[in-house]
């Protein structure tokens, strides 16, 4: 997760971890004076890449302070400005008002560098200036294994929208509605990519605010998708980059409102990276089974540790499961596996047609099961997954409400037996095939032995049974 801010300094005091690559880049000592300055030339940051921190090692200098310091002119304090200049324009690196961080004692300054930051130092190298301080050091930090986005991979940038600039106002009303029918190439966007915010702040606020939000709650979609840049008469980007497949759905669902207090919005774009992907989430529940489906999203099962099946046949109390490893879209399917949450990629190249599926896809939004009808000309009847411990498909007689991203079964005959549970069958279990059968409420729980057809055996010989919810083989 990050928050890429240009012209907004992002200060962090850390130590270096034990996984970071630090290169020294500059050596000193530089002793700022009052308010003397030294320019770092832009070849010292040849190998500084997006993600990288910057850190300036500094000391107060006591001795030169005391020294200026008169009855009538108090020097006792200690500041470092650090600025890249282009064309009489500046990149603020180091925090606070244009770009003064106050110094309390010696001590290390890292900067997590935004990609703004990255590119005007690369470009124009920086000044460094203060009062009183003495720069020992300049040095980078790279987390080893972690190749962020780096100038060498710019990725492919969309334009999502760019007009009449919208401004917000000091109250948010202006804003930016790329929601829903609106949202452009956001159904596109993958985990990694960056939505990308052109604006300027309001000549004369106080203040300013940016924000890119959830359009079904009117909050920023987290704490790094909002900020507060600085007050300035140059265009300044907020950058957002997409974290997670929970955040990733509702963007691509639902889009974003680009929102703020006195700015003005010109330009919204997202850009794609090498490493960017498409996933989706599935959550299993107790019972280890679920029904799953995805408007849009073919997916690829492949070494998940869950397994997708659909519904290829059906007859009078029993579904026959057939196991896929990649689904179409909007598919129905079954996923059998440990109670947990799992991300699913997204299959590369063209999942295989499924030819007769009795599951039918919910999609992406909530949905209704209408209820089984009968008549003369023809019948259709739908029947809802329970996911408890007695996983299995019941009789929809009523229209029933169903959850988005599950699907249900839908038959022209009905299959619901004359007495117990409709049995599951997964076509891929070793032997008989049958993982999970269902007869008569409890039937987990007595001592007694049933059939793979589901009917009760009070003396069973040899043979494969359901004895306490388990399939078990007599060999006697």
């Amino acid at each position: 997760m990050k928050k890429i801010l240009t012209q907004l300094l992002l200060l962090t005091a850390v130590a270096a971890t034990a996984n970071a690559e630090t290169k020294n880049l500059w050596t000193g000592p530089y002793s700022t004076g009052n308010w003397q300055g030294t320019d770092i030339q832009a070849s010292v940051f040849s190998d500084v890449n997006y993600g990288d921190k910057i850190t300036f090692s500094v000391q107060c200098d006591v001795e030169g302070a005391t020294a200026a310091t008169t009855p009538d002119s108090n020097q006792m304090y200690y500041q470092l400005q650090v600025r890249s200049w282009n064309n009489g324009e500046p990149t603020n690196i180091t925090e606070g008002d244009d770009a003064v961080t106050n110094i309390e004692e010696d001590c290390d300054i890292t900067i997590a560098l935004s990609n703004g930051q990255v590119d005007a130092i690369k470009a124009n190298g920086f000044s460094i200036s203060g009062h009183f301080v003495t720069v020992n050091s300049i040095s980078i930090d790279t987390e080893a294994g972690d190749t962020p986005d780096t100038p060498g991979d710019e990725g492919t940038t969309t334009i999502l929208w760019e007009g009449t600039p919208v401004a917000t106002g000091s109250d948010w009303n202006g804003y930016v509605d790329l929601s829903y029918g609106n949202k452009a190439g956001l159904a596109n966007a993958k985990i990694g990519d960056d939505i990308t915010v052109t604006f300027t702040t309001d000549t004369g606020a106080d203040y300013a605010n940016i924000q890119i939000g959830n359009p079904n709650t009117w909050a920023a979609y987290d704490e790094y998708a909002e900020g507060s840049p600085s007050v300035t008469a140059s265009a300044q980007t907020f950058s957002y980059n997409i974290p997670d497949v929970a955040t990733l759905e509702t963007i691509q669902r639902d889009g974003i409102l680009v929102r703020g207090g006195n700015i003005t919005i010109a330009k919204v774009e997202l850009t794609t990276y090498a490493n960017s992907y498409d996933a989706a989430l599935i959550t299993i529940g107790e019972a280890g089974m679920a029904t799953y489906s995805n408007s849009y999203k073919a997916l690829d099962f492949t070494n998940s540790g869950i397994k997708a099946y659909y519904a290829s046949t059906v007859e009078k109390g029993k579904v026959t499961l057939t196991p896929i490893a990649m689904t179409p879209a909007y598919t129905g399917i079954i996923i059998k596996g440990e109670p947990d949450t799992y991300e699913i990629p997204v299959a590369e190249g063209e999942a295989p047609t499924i030819d007769t599926n009795y599951l039918k896809a919910v999609g992406d939004w909530d949905g209704t099961i209408t209820a089984s009808t009968t008549t003369e000309e023809s019948s259709i009847f739908h029947y809802s997954f329970t996911e408890t411990q007695e996983p299995t498909f019941s009789l929809v007689t009523v229209d029933t409400p169903i959850a988005a991203h599950k699907a249900y079964l839908e038959t022209t005959t009905d299959i619901t037996p004359g007495d117990g549970e409709i049995q599951l069958v997964f076509t891929d279990e070793v032997g008989t095939g049958i993982t999970a059968v269902e007869t008569e409420t409890g039937q987990n729980r007595d001592d007694a032995y049933y059939n793979l057809q589901g009917m009760r055996v009070e003396h069973p010989t040899k043979g494969i049974y359901i004895h306490k919810g388990k399939k078990i083989a007599i060999n006697r």
